[in-house]
């Protein structure tokens, strides 16, 4: 014979039968941090790519800030180099890098940007010069501007190779850039930018000149000696040693 249930018999029964559709429900219900952290963990990713973030960096202010004050620091060595040294006019040089520093190369990087580049694919690069399209970085141009106004000779020191002089020389004189002396990677040369560039300043300085201002995008442009002040101007999409 069954026995009818208790009271307190149902009442437990109850309270089991509740518990247990309660936690049906939960385990059937969506978590919100579960769900999330799901999503999270599929979510397709964007490939990062330097040459597109350093793009991308060129145009910020923050790059117009770092490039200006470059360019003023230089300018104010002038001056201040000029003022305390009268002895030395007519002996004094800049030495400048060309691409990205007074000749700006970016829709170059951005035609690479466009075919899905994740670095600087070099393909095509003198082909790009030979247009000679480049435009010119308006504030270094004026410091090169500001220090033959002041008697300072001007040295192009490049990593472009010497076949590209022509295309080089037509597109510095569109933009109205004066300079004394250009210095071109020889053909085939694959001595380190570095290096390189050290030999040429030191050529200038056996010419009889004090290099006050150097300045380039490149720590390579910098580097080795032979210049009283080095202005590093900001360049994010590429790199060379």
């Amino acid at each position: 014979m069954l026995h009818p249930l208790s009271k307190s018999a149902k009442f437990k029964s109850g309270l089991s039968l509740v518990a247990l559709l309660a936690l049906i429900a939960v385990g059937s219900s969506p978590n919100p941090v579960l769900a999330r952290q799901s999503a999270e963990s599929t979510k397709e990713v964007e490939p990062t790519s330097a040459l597109a973030d350093g793009l991308k960096f060129s145009y910020t202010s923050e790059a117009a800030k770092e490039f200006s004050q470059a360019v003023k620091t230089g300018r104010d060595y002038i001056d201040k180099y000029i003022r305390e040294n009268p002895d030395k006019a007519g002996s004094l040089a800049l030495v400048s890098d060309i691409d990205e520093t007074i000749l700006d190369n970016r829709p170059f990087m951005q035609e690479k940007v466009a075919t899905s580049a994740k670095e600087v694919e070099w393909t095509g690069w003198e082909d790009w010069l030979n247009q000679a399209k480049c435009a010119p970085l308006k504030p270094s141009c004026e410091l090169l501007k500001y220090a033959r106004s002041k008697g300072v000779a001007i040295f192009l020191v490049t990593g472009r190779q010497e076949h590209l002089r022509r295309c080089t020389i037509a597109n510095l004189i569109k933009h109205g850039i004066a300079y004394d002396g250009l210095y071109m990677r020889k053909d085939h040369d694959k001595t380190d930018a570095s290096k390189m560039k050290t030999e040429y300043r030191k050529g200038i300085e056996a010419m009889g000149y004090t290099v006050i201002v150097n300045i380039g995008d490149q720590q390579s442009d910098l580097t080795g000696g032979y210049a009283l002040s080095n202005e590093k101007l900001p360049n994010k999409m590429y790199f060379i040693k």
